[in-house]
């Protein structure tokens, strides 16, 4: 059991050792460090907002900015379609 764990010792330190020279080989300047926490400049930042649901509890939504501007976009389209669709069918200055 001693052979064993000292052959096991030993694979793992000459892998290591291996792996280190290699990589040194391979990158100069060293491994990247990613601080936690940290976001990278690609990803969009989340804007939050609370909307109500219809029940007593709000609910929490994170989008981009660019996603609340096609989602209000969008409802304002819905709503344009709806009014359009009042003044067709009841007709233009009268109430249904």
């Amino acid at each position: 059991m001693l052979v064993t764990r000292f052959f096991a010792i030993a694979v793992l330190l000459t892998g290591a050792a291996a792996a280190q020279q290699s990589g040194a080989a391979a990158d100069p300047a060293g491994p990247t460090i990613t601080v936690k926490g940290e976001t990278s400049k690609t990803e969009p930042k989340l804007v939050c907002k609370y909307s109500s649901t219809g029940t007593m509890l709000r609910k929490r939504v994170c989008k981009s900015k660019s996603d609340w501007a096609k989602t209000e976009q969008d409802s304002e389209d819905a709503l344009k379609a709806m009014r359009d669709l009042q003044r067709v069918r009841c007709g233009f200055g009268t109430s249904c």
